[in-house]
């Protein structure tokens, strides 16, 4: 099974996963890595300067395959909110 690195990036700033995760696919690295920013998010709601950070998803190459933006879960976020409400 592949190994996948979910990395936090803020700016310039990069917050590496050293250990990463043995995922079977990369539809799997990106259902983890929402549910990792989603999760993020709820946390960086009182550091407003973490919103626009993104998870940041590498290969076991070290290849960069997928980057999920916060501002995109937030967004998602708002719009599941109006839709409730």
């Amino acid at each position: 099974m592949p190994i996948y690195y979910f990395h936090f990036q803020l700016g310039s700033r990069l917050i590496l996963d050293t250990e990463g995760i043995a995922l079977n696919c990369p539809a799997d690295a990106l259902e983890r890595a929402t549910r990792l920013a989603t999760d993020l998010l709820a946390d960086l709601d009182a550091r407003p300067c973490c919103r626009d950070g993104a998870v940041v998803v590498e290969d076991e190459h070290h290849q960069q395959i997928l980057r999920v933006a916060m501002t995109s879960i937030r967004a998602r976020r708002e719009r599941a909110q109006a839709w409730f409400h």
